[in-house]
């Protein structure tokens, strides 16, 4: 979790507690003082989980998988993804999207970008989707049990394009010249505030909506969510 000090990171701890406690009432028949006892017992720590969504241009709606049973739009969970189990929370302090451009469905030697740099999403027309359609004019939504709980904020909340950027020529065959200057801690990251308190036991849905479908992608090219917050374990019932 992004945090300026441990006293900032020491106050979202505690507030969790209390967004656990709030997201759980209705278990102990709206008795906050059981429900805050029962919060004080979590075993908690700080923690983040990753989906991930391939982006195509046959649709203009990409719906991320938030745990191991749920779907995305192209039914796969990749090999880089960690999703949410069902018998835990996380209480969401900030989330970073993000793009990406693997090799293969299985690649792990691609790097998250905070923005579409042509020298990587090079095929003809994809930068331009990206920072216009997607970062530009795309907007991010959650819904849970048919109820939305984050309406809508723009995907240029995330776009961060660095004052250094890797560069098209190479200091060997393998090695670029200049890499992106990108800070995992804090570049494309916004806060989540209120927070949102992702239960494993129920039906999270995000969903990243464009105005139109784009109008070219890379052939595995990804979007990539990250979570991150306090991790309550063991802290939900799966039916």
């Amino acid at each position: 979790m992004n945090s300026t000090n441990n006293a900032t990171a020491r106050a979202s701890f505690e507030h969790a507690k209390n967004m656990f406690a709030k997201a759980m009432l209705d278990k102990f028949a709206g008795n906050w003082g059981r429900a805050r006892d029962w919060a004080e017992r979590l075993k908690l720590s700080q923690s983040e989980i990753r989906c991930e969504v391939k982006l195509t241009t046959s649709t203009n709606v990409f719906t991320f998988g938030v745990t191991t049973v749920q779907q995305n739009t192209d039914n796969t969970i990749f090999n880089t993804e960690k999703r949410l189990n069902q018998q835990d929370s996380l209480c969401v302090t900030e989330y970073g999207i993000f793009v990406r451009k693997p090799s293969s469905a299985t690649d792990t030697t691609d790097s998250l970008q905070s923005y579409p740099n042509p020298n990587i999403f090079s095929t003809a027309n994809v930068a331009s989707a990206l920072r216009g359609t997607f970062y530009s004019h795309g907007g991010f939504l959650i819904k849970v049990n048919n109820d939305i709980v984050l309406p809508y904020r723009g995907l240029f909340n995330h776009l961060f394009t660095p004052v250094t950027q890797k560069s098209g020529v190479t200091a060997s065959s393998t090695v670029p010249l200049y890499e992106d200057q990108l800070r995992g801690a804090e570049d494309g990251f916004i806060t989540c505030e209120p927070n949102i308190v992702l239960i494993g036991s129920k039906n999270y849905v995000p969903q990243i909506e464009l105005p139109a479908p784009l109008a070219a992608a890379e052939t595995h090219q990804r979007a990539v969510l990250i979570f991150r917050g306090i991790l309550a374990q063991n802290s939900t019932i799966v039916n």
